[in-house]
């Protein structure tokens, strides 16, 4: 098979794969992040490391489901800009944090053309 054949087949398969992923929220281990985080900071105040890895857990849980109930009206641009699950500690929370300061830029640059 030509070197070419292989290549464009290849970014076929690449392309298909990563358009099909597009379409979802993408999946984290968002225990891990928290263990981590957890780690990093140690016990917090009164908070036991337990605690602090608990309050994370259902904090990144809560994010996820908000995030999945409007992935559909979150502009495809938005997406690209904020959900970058490959990139430094990936969080829902932060995810959710991108994008409602994109959507704030985007209103007051409405509001200032008015």
């Amino acid at each position: 098979m030509p070197k070419w054949k292989i290549i464009l087949s290849a970014a076929v398969v690449l392309f298909t794969a990563l358009e099909a992923t597009a379409d979802s929220v993408p999946r984290i281990d968002f225990e891990k992040v928290c263990r981590s985080r957890t780690q990093a900071i140690g016990q917090v105040g009164d908070r036991t490391v337990q605690q602090t890895f608990e309050s994370c857990v259902r904090a990144e849980k809560e994010a996820q489901a908000a995030l999945v109930a409007a992935w559909e009206s979150i502009p495809a641009p938005y997406k690209t800009e904020c959900i970058k699950p490959g990139v430094f500690s990936p969080s829902y929370g932060e995810w959710i944090a991108c994008l409602e300061l994109l959507i704030d830029i985007k209103n007051v640059r409405s509001k200032s053309k008015n």
